[in-house]
């Protein structure tokens, strides 16, 4: 099933409901320590008016595809939440050389924000982002905090030379001094110093000719509804394990509820998955998670080439889900397309 609205097409819907919802119209789905945070000013902003309908500038202005929402009117607060991969220094193998346009370059924040605006997006998480990305969704969101981790200065010449045409003079240097990296777009305040650690290689890599990139994790504290929550985003590859990132995500975390999002280079049955992917037997769930306790191997994919390797996670004991899609964006603006999901907040229980 394909929905249009303003600039935006939804593949894939998953809902939670009492009754049985279709998948696509096809199957049923229920519902450390880092260094300070200088916030690159950044503080992001939107309407939560949720108006339906596009808008002349080619902002979404409403729904896309139909609200994500549990229909089985249980409480909890409801967090909604977007991972993705905007690959805005394209990559070795050019994937991303026809969405880098001049055009479609000027169009990326007023859609992303547009995205971000019509599903009241509460937590935003973006990989291989660059900086002046974050000075564009500044202006279009000035109302969210941003919280930023410049990865590696190697794709910053790219990032320059992409995007820095379209920079005002108002435009902030990266904190780190680094334009290549990942970013948090959050809807709370930012509580204390953010997590930002690079990983270590702790599985080897496929072949001996790998070239190895440094990857990392970003997270921050933020109030997600009444209570405190952790909200992460990593970008790992097969030479970063996922329990790697979750042990250090359990040291920052403590307590409090997590949602870790990004993209993790493998397929939801992958076995290094489990300890995220476990529904009900691991520590985590998934916003495209079925019910019956295993991964879902019929995941709409999150990429141009058919997978699905980007995820939204949350701490099982915390939240359920209800609901995720894949939207494809109308122009293309990456090799990903965004994933948009919801949770609902459980009931501590004391």
């Amino acid at each position: 099933m394909l929905v249009v609205v303003a600039g935006f097409a939804v593949i894939s819907m998953t809902v939670a409901c009492t009754t049985t919802v279709g998948h696509a119209g096809a199957r049923g789905v229920p519902g450390g320590s880092g260094a300070a945070d200088s916030r690159a000013d950044g503080r992001v902003g939107a309407r939560t008016d949720g108006r339906v309908g596009g808008r002349s500038d080619g902002r979404v202005g409403g729904r896309v595809g139909g609200r994500l929402e549990n229909r089985s009117g249980a409480g909890g607060h409801r967090v909604n939440v977007l991972t993705y991969n905007v690959c805005a220094a394209d990559n070795r193998d050019g994937t991303c050389t026809r969405n880098l346009t001049r055009g479609r370059r000027k169009l990326w924040a007023s859609r992303v924000a547009g995205l971000i605006r019509s599903r009241k997006v509460d937590v935003a998480s973006f990989t291989e982002m660059c900086y002046a990305q974050v000075n564009l969704l500044k202006r279009e969101l000035p109302h969210y905090r941003m919280v930023w981790y410049g990865i590696a200065r190697g794709g910053g010449n790219k990032c320059r030379r992409l995007w820095s045409d379209l920079l005002t003079t108002k435009a902030t240097p990266p904190p780190d001094g680094k334009r290549f990296g990942m970013a948090l777009v959050l809807k709370g305040r930012v509580d204390g110093a953010p997590l930002r650690r690079m990983l270590r290689v702790d599985r080897a890599p496929a072949s001996e000719n790998t070239t190895i990139h440094p990857r990392g994790l970003l997270c921050a504290r933020t109030t997600t509804g009444p209570r405190r929550s952790v909200c992460c985003v990593t970008h790992i590859s097969d030479t970063e394990s996922p329990r790697q990132v979750i042990d250090i995500v359990a040291r920052y975390a403590g307590r409090s509820p997590v949602i870790l999002s990004g993209d993790f280079n493998r397929l939801p049955e992958d076995r290094q998955l489990a300890p995220v992917y476990g529904l009900g037997k691991g520590e985590y769930t998934e916003v495209d998670a079925v019910p019956n306790g295993e991964t879902d191997r019929a995941a709409a994919p999150t990429t141009r080439g058919g997978r699905k390797i980007d995820y939204i996670f949350a701490s099982e004991d915390d939240y359920r889900t209800a609901g995720a899609e894949v939207i494809k964006t109308r122009p293309e603006l990456s090799d990903h397309r965004p994933l948009v999901g919801t949770l609902i907040m459980k009931a501590r229980v004391p």
